[in-house]
């Protein structure tokens, strides 16, 4: 009887799955962080939206944040710019975890 039950519980899981419907990520919401990453003034932009996996928005711009000497450039998943990069406006898919969007700063010209 166990084993029936777990072979119905599986396949039911993965009908789920290829139906496009992820038990562990149906209802859940994510977030968009936006951080400062060395600013010496101001405050990034507030995202206080939640989003669904599959959710499309447009990134942000740098609010009040300055950094001085230098110029905000666009905002990466990485501190050291090494991830994805975003430019204000870009769009962003959201996809199952919350995005950490860090400002990127370059010398001014």
């Amino acid at each position: 009887m166990k084993k029936s039950c777990f072979i119905v519980t599986a396949l039911l899981v993965l009908s789920m799955i290829l139906a496009g419907c992820n038990p562990d990520t149906e209802g859940k919401t994510y977030k968009i962080w936006y951080h400062a990453n060395g600013a010496t003034s101001g405050f990034p932009p507030g995202d206080n939206r939640l989003y669904k996996s599959g959710e499309t928005t447009n990134a942000l711009g740098q609010n009040t944040l300055l950094y001085n000497g230098r110029e905000f450039l666009y905002w990466n998943t990485r501190p050291d710019g090494s991830g994805v990069t975003y430019h204000i406006g870009d769009t962003i898919t959201i996809k199952n975890n919350d995005i950490f969007l860090h400002a990127i700063w370059g010398a001014l010209p």
